[in-house]
């Protein structure tokens, strides 16, 4: 599912590093666009790395999935994020940031959204601030070497997603052990591209 379309097409990846960055922002962007389907979990269940360091570990808990888990996944997908009134956990930068959905945070990301060239899908009803929207603008602008991504990081993902991930693990911690997986990778890599992009 795409929340952003971009002008750019067949983008070169500068180097390795930079090809794992863009798919560790695509992977985690589709887990949190929509319900994972079982082309998803029979691709997690199969790429479990033998690296032994946290992020390794993190990206290897979350590959410890059944593909034909796909129907409850979606269940656990809509009680967390989609439920009637409220959800569990909301997906939206501008509720972490100033509490409450389509404020000022959305307000600068579409500005600095148009200044990078990217336009919003018609058919497309969430918001920019979309956590999977902004994941998959970050792959974009790694993939394409961008340097707009360390003030794009800075603006509109640092300021929030560490809170995201608390909440969302907090929420799944009875309830889904594949979305805690989830959040705490979601997590350990948002840490380590906050460490990275701030050099």
């Amino acid at each position: 599912m795409s929340h952003v379309a971009s002008a750019v097409t067949n983008p070169a990846v500068q180097d390795s590093g930079e090809q794992v960055r863009a798919d560790c922002y695509r992977v985690l962007a589709r887990l949190f666009a929509a319900p994972p389907d079982a082309a998803l979990l029979a691709t997690l269940s199969t790429s479990a790395s033998g690296a032994d360091d946290t992020l390794g570990k993190l990206w290897n808990e979350l590959c410890k999935v059944d593909a034909g888990e796909s129907v409850r996944l979606a269940d656990e997908y809509a009680a967390l994020f989609t439920s009637v009134g409220e959800p569990r956990v909301f997906l939206y930068g501008s509720w972490y940031q100033s509490g409450s959905l389509m404020d000022t945070p959305l307000a600068d990301l579409r500005t600095d959204l148009t200044q990078l060239g990217f336009a919003r899908q018609s058919e497309v009803r969430e918001p920019e601030d979309h956590f999977a929207a902004l994941l998959e603008v970050m792959a974009l602008l790694v993939t394409q070497g961008n340097p707009a991504q360390h003030a794009f990081f800075a603006r509109h993902i640092a300021p929030w997603y560490l809170k995201f991930c608390a909440r969302l693990a907090a929420e799944a911690n009875e309830s889904s052990e594949f979305f805690r997986a989830a959040a705490n990778f979601a997590c350990g890599f948002l840490e380590g591209e906050a460490e990275l992009l701030a050099s």
